[in-house]
């Protein structure tokens, strides 16, 4: 028997109806996200690619490697972090980070410098990261310490195990809209913690092992950014790989920190020297969240760097004095970048580019590098030196969906009179991170729709 026309269109609109209804189920489902996206992910970002070992070197050779002075700061008025700012201001923007009230001046508060042997705080949040996905699980961690909390459960979004990850959710969909997104800078992080939870953040390079223990024996949490190598996370062929992590709390007989780490697990501990050597990667940056009440004591326990200028020398003459004892290629190559990276902070433009030019001819730094710091764009950007920026991103962009090298690309096509690929590039940072205010400011400025 043959059924009438209208119900069989009737029977084929609910049928595609289901299947959509299905794709888009499987679509948003922890299977489809967390374990076959990610491979599908890593798949599509290798076809045509040939990525390199390193970040390219220079075409000339250099000379004896340059040595800068540590000046007597001048004010800061606030942590940069790492910017994307306008870069055809005159002076550059300070940062990225959202405006907080000022710092006050240190007072008699009760902090502890008698530091306990060993301590352990309690109250964080341990969450397994998903893809791409350390910098959102870490800060989770860190502002349910705080006493934030996100979105009610949903049924749909819980690992089988109890491993839920709904406010990992949360907050990637805020600073990390795109799945694909491989890394999310600090000032992301504490802009987050700042406008969503109403917490106030520090920023700051140069930490040691001391600063670490100083402010999780008085009650904070610290997050670090740190390099992550193969022989820890164990995925074979991915090599060096930048990584967040909360240590909550330290053993000094053991000469081991305890980290919230998203990857390797909850209570994670690492010794000292393996922590700092990886710590090293990233200039020894550290985040420290809290409550606007409790400024006094982070004023207090920042010391000397509660002031930006100051803490930006002080990460300048550390990673000197790392470049001036290393002999490892390698080790010089992270030791002359953190170099670059404290000058460009300090606004030293041509003393960073130089400190760059040093760290590239060593030939090994990973090629990863400018996935999670810009500094090395800016300093040649501010110099005009675009032919360098243009051809590190194209380096860097063969892996795609790289934002802030498509935006740094993007300026120095600008500067050089190509408007065309400009907007193309802003365009596509705006396709790999929806509505980023810095490609769009870029865009209005230059006239052009998104």
């Amino acid at each position: 028997m043959r059924l009438p026309r209208p119900l069989l269109l009737t029977l084929a609109a609910f049928g595609l109806a289901l299947c959509l209804f299905a794709s888009g189920a499987f679509y948003n489902s922890r299977t489809f996200t967390d374990r076959i996206y990610p491979r599908i992910d890593r798949f599509l970002s290798g076809l045509g690619s040939n990525q390199p070992e390193a970040v390219p070197t220079l075409a000339v050779t250099l000379a004896d490697p340059p040595t800068f002075a540590v000046e007597t700061p001048t004010s800061i008025a606030t942590p940069k972090g790492e910017d994307t700012a306008s870069p055809l201001q005159t002076t550059q923007q300070p940062n990225n980070l959202t405006t907080q009230s000022p710092t006050p001046e240190p007072t008699a508060v009760s902090v502890i410098y008698d530091l306990p042997a060993s301590i352990t705080l309690e109250g964080a949040r341990y969450e397994p990261q998903l893809y791409n996905n350390c910098g959102p699980a870490t800060l989770t961690a860190a502002l349910v310490y705080w006493g934030w909390r996100g979105s009610e459960p949903d049924e749909l979004v819980w690992y089988a195990a109890g491993k839920d990850v709904r406010w990992q959710r949360d907050i990637a969909s805020v600073i990390k809209p795109n799945k694909s997104d491989k890394n999310v800078m600090a000032y992301e992080l504490a802009n987050y913690a700042i406008e969503q939870a109403g917490l106030s953040a520090e920023i700051r390079y140069g930490g040691d092992i001391d600063v670490i223990k100083r402010f999780v024996a008085n009650g904070f949490p610290v997050i670090i950014e740190r390099g992550f190598r193969e022989e820890e996370h164990g995925q074979v062929g991915q090599g060096w790989e930048g990584h967040y992590g909360l240590i909550t709390g330290y053993d000094d007989n053991a000469r081991k920190f305890l980290t919230q780490d998203s990857f390797k697990g909850a209570n994670y501990w690492r010794d000292y020297d393996a922590e700092v050597k990886d710590w090293r990667d990233f200039n020894y940056l550290y985040i420290i969240l809290y409550p606007g009440n409790r400024a006094a004591e982070v004023t207090a326990l920042l010391g000397p760097d509660a002031d930006v200028g100051a803490n930006y020398n002080r990460a300048l003459a550390k990673a000197q004095a790392d470049a001036a004892r290393h002999t490892d290629p390698l080790d010089l190559a992270f030791d002359w970048f953190n170099v670059g990276t404290s000058l460009q902070l300090l606004e030293r433009n041509e003393d960073a580019a130089l400190a760059f030019d040093q760290a590239r001819s060593y030939g090994i730094l990973p090629y990863r590098m400018l996935w999670y710091q810009t500094f090395m764009y800016k300093a040649y950007f501010y110099t005009e030196r675009y032919q360098d920026v243009i051809d590190l991103a194209n380096v860097t962009l063969q892996t795609p969906g790289m934002e802030e090298s498509l935006y740094w690309r993007g300026w120095a096509y600008y500067q050089l009179g190509d408007l065309d690929r400009a907007v193309a590039d802003m365009r596509a940072a705006l396709d790999a991170h929806p509505d980023w205010d810095q490609a769009l400011a870029a865009l209005a400025q230059w006239g052009v729709s998104p």
